[in-house]
């Protein structure tokens, strides 16, 4: 039986408005703030999604928030944190929702083919070369309505209200998301990735599809995406059946 410890419920700091709450979260964790503290905004000037792009977080529209965590694993395996992540999101939203939601390489939560949740994993090494501590940050578009995205989003974000014409309260989504984040965390920790990694490739979205993998807005690759390893690594084969890994960048996929 895995003994849940949460970790999640420790220290929440709150802030009517942040830059970033990644930002606030990083500095918290230099300063030896312990793991499952987590800082919320209930608006971001700034908010950071990958590849330096600005993720839209209005006021009271959204769960923007940052947690820290020190995990006692080699830094190889730092992105099953970011899956681990996504599993949790993805579980969570479908009990409260009752709506079938995917996940699409490396860390988008799609609904309805659309972009519903964002999520980002810094990590920081110690002397050693241990990690020290990770800050993941998640932005989940609760309550926003078409109007609240700018031009270039209305094609490819959604959010909860906009998909079942209900609001939520943020406190019961913040809720749900940790206590599912609590039991997946604490499995990770006493029994590895393997179950996980299953779920994730059980919600993937990007599996058995043709991609298009991008760095910074430059094709590199294209073909099947096959698997996604261990290590978090996209595998991609070919026309000629060569399989690449790729632990970075981005895809473009129309099955999402």
């Amino acid at each position: 039986m895995v003994e849940i410890k949460k970790i999640l419920h420790n220290k929440i700091y709150y802030y009517e408005q942040l830059d970033s709450t990644d930002l606030k979260a990083l500095e918290l964790a230099k300063q030896g703030a312990a793991e499952g503290t987590i800082v919320i905004a209930a608006r971001q000037t700034a908010g950071r999604g990958r590849m330096r792009r600005k993720w839209e977080s209005p006021e009271g529209k959204g769960l923007w928030f940052s947690m820290i965590l020190r995990p006692t694993i080699a830094s190889e395996y730092c992105a099953q944190i970011t899956m681990l992540t996504a599993v949790a999101v993805v579980k969570a939203l479908q009990v409260l929702t009752d709506k079938n939601f995917s996940i699409k390489w490396p860390n988008d939560i799609m609904l309805d083919g659309k972009k519903v949740c964002g999520i980002l994993a810094e990590m920081a090494l110690a002397a050693d070369g241990s990690i020290e501590y990770v800050v993941v940050g998640i932005g989940i578009n609760i309550n926003m309505s078409s109007e609240d995205f700018g031009a270039q989003l209305k094609a490819t974000a959604t959010s909860l209200y906009l998909a079942t014409g209900i609001e939520y309260e943020h406190e019961q989504v913040l809720k749900a998301l940790l206590d599912e984040f609590d039991l997946l965390y604490s499995h990770w920790h006493c029994c590895g990735f393997a179950l996980i990694r299953q779920d994730w490739l059980d919600y993937s979205c990007t599996l058995g599809h043709k991609v298009i993998v991008r760095d910074n807005d430059t094709e590199i690759y294209s073909g099947m995406a096959e698997d996604m390893d261990d290590y978090g690594s996209l595998l991609v084969r070919n026309a000629a059946g060569k399989i690449e890994s790729f632990d970075f960048g981005e895809i473009s996929i129309r099955s999402c």
